[in-house]
């Protein structure tokens, strides 16, 4: 014991450290030997007795060496973003303004006929398509939400990009791409449109018609049968100019927009989105339709395969929308009050036509389905309408010009695109005119044959248009017929087959009866 008062010293063990190896090799500790502890097995074994042995538990085959093991700032550490694997620079907000795109409201259940399959898979493997994606996201961001800033800077930099690539192919226009420099002219013609930049707009769509020009010749040899890729092009340009003239009478219509518009046909983006934006607040034209149109418009110009076949289109939801415009021009022709801008594009039936015609561009990559309403007699309460869709919307854009006067504010179509216009219509009017004898697509058949020789007579009334004589007599001619296989010879009663489709009462009457007693005496 120690004394009271006295400190017990006290000594700390130490045990001594063990020379043996506890992490040696499976070998060494199976034949009892020392190991120097290298991995997977030591050094001091023999090669002949050597076994490239872990032990239980330190197999460890996915481990990264330390020098070049991720740094944890790197991007790739985070977690991955579908559109991170995109061929294309995503700069400047992209990837949010893809996003925004992808999940806006429209409809893509009609895109692909794949249960399951993602429609921006499509896009994103094209980087000129995706590019052209963005320029139209960006648009639908502003007309929809009113905000120009946002995503301003990402519209101008693929604008940019999107400019270089056509200056780059226009200094040697013999290089391959001609569809994808007609696929950019077209977007850039209907973004620069809608951002009322109108004078932009219409240098696009006259290099357009040039660019199609090259591809699919519209001259006196326009063949029957076109490829796949000149059947798009004519689409593009087709649809590209029904979207430009439909933006330019609204102008015209409104005392609102021409006053914002100077005279170089510009407007300021913030004065023009504003007033679209109070006017879809109001429900003013039906501008959900258009915004709903314009959500499909990247997949209307994306890259089809060479394989892909076109068929023909139900016409009718097209000549309904037609229908309804016809019957608001006639109720506005006799009303007095000044409405802004005009009624007929309060009323939203263009922006319905314009939505129909994108909608009809899909149904025609996809073999038509028996619904039972497929019928060559008049038991069928909605025959349908069977017709090309380039044949369709060249009719409806004579329609609108020629017939309802409501386009060019009564200036002649350009020379260029009436021919073309004109051979697309000639070219199918003549392929089908065994649809004369069908009941159902008789009167189709006699209306988009009566569009094209009144919309020859209705420029020739105005001194222009003197080399489409071909054209002329050829419309003629097969009017001629209609009238012979379907017995009927009075005005009065063809003029019932024309309203039968759609057709407006009053003055266009007087020289459209002149063009049917000049066809059939």
């Amino acid at each position: 014991m120690t004394e009271p008062g006295k400190e017990m010293s006290t000594s700390t063990r130490c045990r001594k450290p063990h020379t043996r190896s506890r992490g040696g090799c499976l070998t060494c500790r199976k034949r009892r030997v020392r190991c120097d502890g290298g991995q997977p097995i030591c050094s001091d074994l023999p090669l002949r007795d050597r076994r490239a042995e872990w032990l239980p538990g330190e197999h460890q085959p996915w481990t990264v060496d330390t020098q070049v093991a991720l740094n944890p700032g790197s991007p790739m550490t985070n977690s991955m973003d579908p559109f991170d694997c995109l061929g294309l620079d995503m700069s400047f907000k992209s990837r949010q303004l893809l996003h925004y795109f992808r999940y806006a409201k429209g409809c893509t259940d009609m895109l692909s006929n794949t249960a399951g399959k993602d429609p921006f898979s499509l896009l994103s493997i094209h980087p000129d398509a995706l590019r052209d994606t963005l320029l139209v996201a960006g648009l639908h961001y502003a007309w929809t939400v009113g905000d120009i800033h946002t995503y301003q800077s990402t519209l101008l930099f693929h604008k940019v990009a999107t400019i270089r690539i056509l200056n780059k192919w226009l200094h040697n226009i013999n290089q391959p791409g001609l569809m994808t420099f007609v696929r950019h002219v077209s977007i850039l013609c209907f973004v620069e449109g809608c951002h009322g930049n109108v004078a932009a707009a219409e240098t696009h769509l006259k290099g357009l018609v040039n660019a199609v020009d090259l591809l699919s010749p519209s001259d006196s040899n326009f063949p029957n049968t076109l490829s796949v890729g000149e059947e798009l092009a004519n689409r593009y340009l087709i649809f590209t100019h029904y979207s430009f003239q439909g933006f330019k009478a609204r102008i015209v219509s409104s005392a609102a927009l021409q006053k914002i518009f100077t005279q170089e046909n510009v407007a300021e983006f913030s004065d023009f989105l504003s007033l679209v934006y109070d006017w879809r607040e109001q429900r003013i034209g039906n501008l959900d339709k258009r915004l709903g149109a314009m959500r499909m418009m990247p997949f209307f110009f994306a890259v089809l395969p060479p394989e892909a076949k076109f068929y023909d289109i139900d016409a009718s939801s097209m000549v309904e929308c037609l229908k309804s415009l016809t019957a608001t021009i006639l109720f506005t022709s006799d009303d007095h009050i000044t409405y802004d801008p005009s009624w007929e594009w309060i009323e939203g039936s263009e922006s319905r036509l314009l939505y129909e015609t994108v909608k009809a561009h899909f149904a025609s990559l996809s073999e038509p389905q028996d619904d039972g309403n497929v019928h060559d007699d008049d038991s069928s309460e909605t025959p349908r309408l069977s017709t090309s869709w380039s044949s369709m919307c060249v009719a409806t854009s004579l329609y609108l010009h020629s017939a309802l006067g409501i386009w060019y504010a009564g200036e002649s179509l350009e020379p260029c695109m009436f021919r073309r216009f004109l051979s697309i219509l000639m070219r199918d009017v003549d392929r089908n005119v065994h649809q004369i004898r069908s009941p159902s697509l008789s009167h189709l058949w006699f209306w988009k044959t009566f569009l094209g020789a009144y919309s020859i007579a209705k420029l020739q009334s105005c001194g222009s248009q003197k080399d489409v004589g071909e054209f002329e007599k050829c419309f003629d001619r097969l009017i001629s017929t209609w009238s012979r296989v379907c017995g009927v010879d009075k005005w009065k009663d063809a003029k019932a087959r024309l309203v039968n489709i759609t057709w407006p009462l009053g003055h266009s009457l007087d020289l459209a009866e002149k063009v049917w007693k000049k066809a059939t005496q």
